[in-house]
């Protein structure tokens, strides 16, 4: 996520989301209220939870059952929530790319462009994939991503607010530390898979082309008995495909090690280290 993928981000959401009177902007405020509320039912539900745990340490069954009747009223919430959260982000996948098809089967189809980019053109290979799977790919990859940062973003503030007026503004100190040092590890070791999952797109739209051109020329293949040279040539694209799949695989496998003992486990230690802080820091 460079500043290079960030521009042609900016291009792409402008042709997505032309101005605040759209439905996709009415999708994107909705999806942000849901998110509000997801985040303040999770904060709400750690209490009930807690709750919970003090009325069976104290052993008053009156409130071990209130508190577990609000906890399972709780389902009635959260799931209308939850349910609303992914409709609405489909929702916006789907605008997303009726916009984005529109504008540009417009451009496409303008001045001969579908008869250069085919004829006279080699820089855009596959136009139909671009067009077509590409940019459905495209467009839920970008409805995931407003969700998959702006919801951490509101975690983080609401939560540590709530964890401030617990323990102080240490325990939130300390996990923006830890999360921070994460981050700029896993920064330097993360190979760039927006790339590799480009150039495997490319590979795939390259390998179903050659399909399409065995379908095309079908009779001259035939003609010039032909089939075998025809096989190597898709074998060899689709090693090429495969060779590179596995490498992506192998690197995703080394990349969830460090994920899993940086982010997950790391972050148990620094949690624990947080819950001694009423008892072994500065405010004991």
């Amino acid at each position: 996520m460079d500043k290079v993928f960030w521009e042609r981000i900016k291009v792409l959401v402008k042709i997505a989301v032309p101005s605040w009177n759209t439905k996709e902007a009415l999708y994107l405020v909705t999806l942000s209220a849901l998110l509000v509320v997801r985040t303040y039912l999770s904060i709400w539900l750690a209490d009930v939870n807690g709750a919970i745990v003090k009325s069976i340490v104290s052993r008053d069954f009156n409130q071990f059952m209130r508190r577990v009747l609000a906890l399972m009223l709780f389902a009635i919430p959260s799931s209308s929530v939850n349910s609303a959260m992914d409709y609405f982000a489909k929702m916006l996948s789907v605008a997303f790319r009726e916009r984005l098809t529109y504008y540009f089967n417009s451009k496409y189809m303008k001045n001969m462009f579908y008869y250069k980019i085919c004829n006279l053109d080699s820089r855009i290979g596959n136009p139909d994939q671009r067009l077509t799977q590409d940019l459905d790919k495209w467009s839920q990859a970008l409805a995931s991503l407003y969700l998959n940062f702006t919801k951490p973003v509101l975690d983080i503030i609401l939560f540590s607010k709530k964890l401030a007026e617990l323990v102080g503004y240490e325990g939130p100190a300390m996990i923006f530390g830890w999360y921070f040092i994460s981050a700029i590890i896993i920064r330097v070791i993360s190979p760039s898979f927006g790339k590799l999952t480009a150039v495997e797109q490319k590979l795939e739209g390259e390998y179903r082309a050659k399909h399409n051109a065995i379908l095309g020329h079908c009779e001259e293949i035939a003609f010039y008995n032909g089939p075998n040279w025809e096989k190597i040539k898709i074998n060899n694209k689709f090693m090429e495909l495969y060779r590179h799949i596995l490498f992506v695989l192998y690197r995703r496998f080394l990349m969830g090690i460090y994920d899993s003992m940086l982010v997950k486990y790391g972050a148990f230690v620094v949690g624990y280290a947080i819950l001694g802080l009423p008892v072994f820091g500065p405010r004991k």
